[in-house]
């Protein structure tokens, strides 16, 4: 990277996903190349996009303590959060890095924001849920879909995290007698069980319009909410195929071809009868170059739908694209 940036090559660039040289030497875990960038003026917090984040963020998604060091050495951002507001902090205790959370929290990391001790008990990290508590994370902050930490203890049936939480959070009305005993009941009910199907359900719904507005503008962030659609529906239903198709297309819109195939297939699964699944799957294989099976997945949508013009498109772009690939030429 020294040799191109000496021979004029620019620093401050990203590829498609919003990567900077910065983001992969922090992503890498290594320090001294960090500094090198920072020397040459790269902006410490630089980030091109609603997802990727800072370069913080994602040496500290990563589990680099090297790295986050250096970073916030030189005055990153500790609470920089990206677009749906994942923090740097957040992302170490989803990974389970317990020395780059203590980094960031000594840092100033604001120990609630998006409320990584709820993710930390979902994981059953015990160091770190310790770690979070002595920074003064409060037990009394509900995650994203509303629910307490002691809720979720019982919800990963850890009764040793739910006696550690217990002394430090204050009663609810919902649970008629405040005591572990009494949460354990409350969480196990059928009234409670009701209550998390409708959070998601209702989270379900905002993501799902949050997904269709970034799939007019920028497929990393669709992709990103439809996949979290996606989990969230898994957990209500059988599967809804145009989440999967939606995907599908952002997979193809970036590049990747393999998990564009993977979704099409598992919409094709989950709406057999429905044509824009095959068309997914042509689609993906025209990326992979798999024009053979690229025009069986376009003819078997025109099956389904014989007048579908884009269909009758593809399928003869697929056709023709087999045919130069059999005599040799380029199919581009």
């Amino acid at each position: 990277m020294r040799y191109l940036i000496s021979h004029g090559a620019n620093p401050i660039v990203s590829d498609k996903t919003g990567l900077t040289p910065l983001h992969c030497a922090a992503i890498d875990g290594q320090p001294d190349l960090v500094k090198f960038l920072l020397s040459l003026g790269v902006p410490v917090d630089i980030s091109f996009n609603y997802v990727t984040g800072t370069p913080l963020y994602v040496a500290a998604k990563h589990g680099q303590p090297s790295t986050v060091e250096v970073l916030l050495e030189h005055h990153a951002d500790v609470n920089g959060a990206t677009g749906i507001g994942f923090t740097p902090l957040f992302m170490s205790v989803l990974g389970g890095f317990l020395e780059c959370t203590k980094l960031l929290i000594k840092a100033g990391a604001n120990v609630n924001l998006k409320c990584p001790l709820g993710m930390a008990i979902q994981q059953e990290l015990i160091e770190i849920i310790e770690c979070l508590l002595e920074a003064g994370a409060d037990p009394n902050v509900r995650n994203e879909y509303g629910w307490l930490p002691v809720e979720m203890a019982v919800m990963v049936k850890r009764k040793d995290i739910l006696e550690m939480l217990f002394p430090l959070t204050s009663p609810v009305p919902e649970v008629q007698h405040w005591s572990v005993q009494g949460i354990c009941q409350y969480v196990n009910s059928n009234a409670f069980q009701k209550k998390i199907v409708e959070n998601f359900r209702k989270d379900l719904a905002e993501v799902k319009l949050k997904a269709a507005d970034f799939f007019k503008k920028e497929y990393l962030a669709a992709n990103l909410f439809y996949s979290k659609a996606i989990e969230l529906d898994k957990t209500i239903g059988p599967g809804d195929a145009v989440l999967f198709s939606n995907r599908s297309l952002c997979c193809h819109r970036m590049g990747d071809g393999d998990q564009a195939l993977k979704d099409a297939l598992v919409a094709r699964r989950l709406r057999p009868e429905w044509p824009k699944a095959f068309y997914r799957m042509g689609a993906a294989l025209m990326l992979l170059k798999e024009y053979g099976q690229a025009s069986q997945a376009f003819m078997d949508g025109l099956r389904l739908d014989p007048t579908n013009i884009e269909m009758q498109k593809a399928h003869r772009e697929a056709v023709d694209c087999l045919r130069k690939s059999d005599l040799g030429e380029d199919s581009e």
